[in-house]
């Protein structure tokens, strides 16, 4: 099908009474709604618009990005921004947040619970309701259970669906494929969050929001580093998760970036129920380490519970660190440095992924990354 031609647009004069990137909302929408601009005519450029308007590229991104959020316009890298089908008057969208390795809200981690409540809150102040799907209690076979609520969703008409991946162990990765291929077959639109459905550095043809886990691994691993640190040890599970990949790739990227090497011995693959005492005595009296970094701050916390047992002092004799930023991180015997992921700004990012793909299922895909911080406490910088 050919293109439709590129609008011309006319400014009008903007007055002083409302901001200016609402009236220049107010007038694309307007014209939009009158039939002036037909469904799938490209707009003109946002500098075009910026010299018609009379405006700074802010202005002009913060009218576009407020008409895309309601599905009026979509933007496509490298072709340009184009007139949807306005979406009728009232019509809701319904979205669904599928955690498929929990049976309830309450099963949820921190981050992963935060989410939801950040997302939930931002389609109530929208058109949108929030759906949170996770596995039917009971017993059964993982693969049943997450079809299962699948189908759920299938069965409820939602439009999109933020689909948080299960870590799974080898072939069973493959289970998060097979759901999200049951709801693509349904017509319904896939951004995952947080991690991808496949094994680094394989990359799924889906929407992927996610945090910048790489920069926070570079980030931590860097400051133990300045802090006098040679002998950093990881602990995670990295061949199950994106997420950890990443912040074990940043891990590595530290010690090149400062001419360091690892000793393979400082890498541990290790499950929550592998942090035993003896997990940890082991770590240290055979790899030697003078700061250990957990893939997460439970990890962290568990660890650190052992090292005081054993009559080490946290921050002097060994140094510790995490991720998320978890409430436990601050309020440990002694705080904890780890890297904090911005919760609110995932949300917004993975709202409006959603609406995108919903407004126009030809969008561009790809994945978006929402940037860390890092948090220094008591845990890396008591001296001696």
């Amino acid at each position: 099908m050919a293109e439709k031609p590129e609008i011309a647009v006319e400014a009008d004069p903007l007055s002083c009474s409302r901001p200016r990137y609402r009236q220049i909302f107010d007038t694309l929408r307007a014209r939009i709604s009158n039939g002036e601009y037909a469904p799938g005519q490209k707009l003109p450029t946002e500098a075009d618009l910026m010299r018609l308007f009379d405006v700074s590229r802010t202005t002009v991104s913060r009218a576009m990005r407020d008409m895309e959020l309601l599905g009026l316009i979509t933007r496509r890298r490298g072709s340009g921004t184009y007139v949807c089908k306005p979406r009728e008057t009232g019509e809701r969208v319904d979205l669904a947040l599928f955690v498929p390795w929990v049976e309830s809200g309450s099963g949820l981690p921190y981050v992963e619970g935060l989410i939801h409540q950040r997302i939930a809150d931002i389609a109530s102040h929208g058109q949108a309701t929030l759906l949170l799907q996770c596995l039917a209690p009971g017993a059964g076979p993982l693969e049943d259970r997450m079809i299962n609520a699948a189908r759920a969703l299938v069965d409820n008409e939602v439009d999109a669906v933020l689909y948080y991946p299960a870590e799974l162990p080898g072939e069973l990765m493959k289970l998060n494929r097979t759901v999200v291929d049951l709801l693509v077959a349904a017509g319904i639109e896939i951004v995952l969050i947080d991690r991808d459905i496949v094994s680094y550095p394989e990359r799924s043809e889906f929407t992927r929001i996610g945090y910048d886990n790489r920069r926070g691994g570079v980030l931590l691993t860097s400051h133990l580093i300045n802090e006098g640190c040679k002998r950093i040890a990881f602990v995670g599970i990295p061949e199950v998760s994106t997420v950890v990949t990443n912040r074990l790739s940043g891990y590595y990227e530290a010690h090149r970036a400062h001419n360091m090497e690892v000793d393979p011995r400082l890498v541990h693959v290790a499950d929550e129920l592998d942090l035993t005492e003896s997990f940890c005595r082991k770590l240290i009296e055979e790899c030697q380490p003078d700061a250990i970094i957990g893939k997460m701050d439970r990890y962290a916390a568990i660890i650190g519970r052992h090292l005081m047992a054993m009559g080490l002092e946290i921050g002097r004799d060994i140094k510790l660190a995490g991720f998320d930023d978890e409430p436990i991180a601050e309020l440990l015997p002694v705080p904890l440095t780890t890297i904090r992921l911005p919760v609110q700004a995932f949300a917004q990012t993975a709202y409006e992924a959603a609406l995108r793909r919903i407004a126009d299922h030809e969008a561009d895909v790809g994945q978006l990354i929402v940037d860390t911080e890092l948090i220094i406490r008591e845990s890396t910088t008591r001296s001696s």
